[in-house]
C-alpha cells in the first residue's frame, strides 16, 4: 500500500478566513462521532501515526471538508475545515480556500459529488474489520491498483457512487482499511457506516 495521508493532487489553495457553511456544525458533530468510534483519528500503531479519515458536505460553492492532518484532534474547531471550490479529477487538480489545506482524500469526495446530484454528505473512515469483511457483505469495491488520493481512485469511486442507491458504502481496496460512505443526509450517511461497523464487530466476535 502507498503511504497514507500525503496529498497527491495538484492543489491551488488560497489561505483565508473560516468558511461559513450552514451545515458546518452538523458536519463537525458527525466527524467527532466517528472520531469517538475510532473510525477517524491518528494512532502511532497504525499507518505510521499519520491521521486517517475525513468528512465533507456539499455547499453552494463546492464542498466543505476537514483540513489535512486533523485526525489527532478529538474535537474540531471552525478553522479546521476547508472549502474545495473547483476540481478536475482527470487532471488531478483541486482549488480550495480556508484556514488550512484540505484533506489528502479530497479528490475522492469530489468524485462522489460529481457522480450523484443527491449526494450531499461524504464520510471516509478506516476500519480493518469491515474492510476485511467487505466482500462477504457484498460491498462494492474499487480496484486494488487504484491508490488513495489518485485520479484512478476518484474515478473508480465516482463510477460506483453513480450506480448505487443512497446511502451507499464502498470499500477502497487500494487504500488500506479505507471505506467511503455517501448519502443525501448526514444521519443516513453516518448510520450506514456505524451499522456496518457494528455488524462487522459482531461477526468477528462470533468467530472467536
Amino acid at each position: 500500500m502507498a503511504q497514507e495521508g500525503v496529498s497527491k493532487f495538484h492543489l491551488d489553495w488560497q489561505a483565508g478566513p473560516v468558511i461559513e457553511c450552514p451545515d458546518r456544525c452538523l458536519l463537525s458533530h458527525w466527524r467527532d462521532v466517528l472520531h469517538a468510534h475510532g473510525l477517524i483519528g491518528a494512532d502511532p500503531a497504525r499507518y505510521g501515526g499519520i491521521g486517517f479519515g475525513n468528512v465533507s458536505c456539499r455547499c453552494d460553492s463546492g464542498f466543505l471538508i476537514t483540513a489535512t492532518q486533523t485526525g489527532h484532534l478529538a474535537t474540531l474547531a471552525p478553522d479546521h475545515f476547508c472549502q474545495v471550490t473547483r476540481w478536475d479529477i482527470v487532471h488531478n487538480q483541486l482549488r480550495a480556500e480556508g484556514p488550512q489545506p484540505p484533506s489528502s482524500e479530497a479528490l475522492s469526495h469530489a468524485a462522489c459529488y460529481d457522480a450523484h446530484p443527491e449526494i450531499l454528505w461524504v464520510f471516509h473512515i478506516h476500519d480493518p474489520l469491515l474492510w476485511q469483511q467487505a466482500a462477504v457483505r457484498g460491498l462494492p469495491a474499487t480496484p486494488l491498483d487504484a491508490e488513495y488520493g489518485t485520479p484512478a481512485m476518484a474515478l473508480a469511486v465516482s463510477h460506483l457512487a453513480g450506480q448505487g442507491r443512497l446511502p451507499l458504502l464502498i470499500r477502497m481496496a487500494g487504500h488500506e482499511d479505507g471505506l467511503i460512505a455517501a448519502g443525501h443526509s448526514a444521519a443516513a450517511t453516518g448510520a450506514v457506516l456505524l451499522n456496518a461497523v457494528a455488524e462487522a464487530q459482531a461477526s468477528s466476535a462470533l468467530r472467536r
